[in-house]
């Protein structure tokens, strides 16, 4: 499948201002600054902030479903400026409120840490929304913490999510397979600093613990689940191979496109949000 002008030129533009490099410097660093959406996008997506033990929450407006929603960043970085429009149009296609936490990082917290804080939000949130239906989602770092909530809520006897929706979830902390030759359409992930990443990220509890890589639990009480995914995406052998495990999971398979590929201002991404929004209603 060929991909539109405005995925092309958003990958050049990564290409000539170095995306990869600057990635690669945050995640030297171990933590990034956090952005925060605009007025403008505030406005435009009915978007309100709220507080959680000290760190900001996003919602937006909308109906009686709610979008839990875990953003990325490789467990180093929080929002970019890139979210906020994404998440404004998947809550948009889908009608539905979303509510985007930012959730607390190494060193500031750790991984238990991450999931306690992100537990009590999540309980806090459906208690003070009483949504009719509830739709965990994630990507990448994101899709991982988006496993372990659904699983979590499901073993612990809460009531279950109605759906899970990852976005090239990172399921696989420790990366342990050769690397393959990244494809020119992924102009951000580096395999070394997402294994290093991974590391500092698992810390005593190791990066093959089941609540650290989802992939190598036996067995996980899962949703609904929909996968999206490229398959340029350096991540995207561990997703498919997370997937097998679960036959019921429904996989939406985007060709020629690279990690979390709905994130970027492109023709794909729009299509994707129109999915995802069906994936959601369905």
């Amino acid at each position: 499948m060929a991909v539109s002008l405005s995925h092309r030129f958003f990958v050049l533009l990564l290409r000539l201002t170095g995306g990869r490099k600057i990635l690669g410097k945050q995640f030297a660093k171990g933590r990034s600054a956090t952005a925060a959406p605009k007025p403008k996008g505030m406005s435009a997506y009915n978007i309100s902030e709220s507080e959680f033990k000290g760190q900001p929450v996003w919602t937006y407006a909308g109906d009686d479903t709610l979008i839990y929603y875990l953003h990325g960043g490789g467990f180093i970085l929080g929002f970019s400026p890139l979210y906020f429009s994404m998440m404004g149009g998947i809550a948009t296609a889908a009608k539905a409120t979303l509510v985007a936490p930012d959730y607390p990082l190494p060193p500031d917290a750790t991984a238990m840490e991450t999931h306690g804080w992100m537990r009590a939000h999540f309980m806090e949130t459906v208690e003070a929304l009483k949504p009719k239906r509830v739709i965990i989602m994630g990507d990448s770092a994101g899709g991982n913490l988006a496993i372990g909530l659904a699983d979590w809520l499901i073993t612990n006897g809460h009531k279950a999510p109605d759906k899970l929706i990852l976005l090239a979830p990172w399921v696989d902390l420790e990366m342990e397979g050769p690397d393959a030759e990244l494809s020119s359409g992924e102009q951000l992930l580096v395999h070394a600093d997402l294994r290093a990443a991974g590391k500092r990220y698992a810390g005593e509890l190791g990066v093959k613990d089941p609540l650290i890589s989802p992939i190598f639990a036996k067995a996980l009480a899962l949703p609904e689940t929909h996968i999206f995914t490229g398959d340029q995406d350096p991540l995207h052998p561990d997703i498919i191979r997370f997937a097998a495990k679960y036959p019921k999971a429904q996989i939406d398979l985007a060709e020629n496109l690279p990690h979390v590929y709905m994130l970027m201002p492109t023709k794909e991404a729009k299509g994707a949000f129109q999915r995802i929004a069906a994936a959601i209603n369905g």
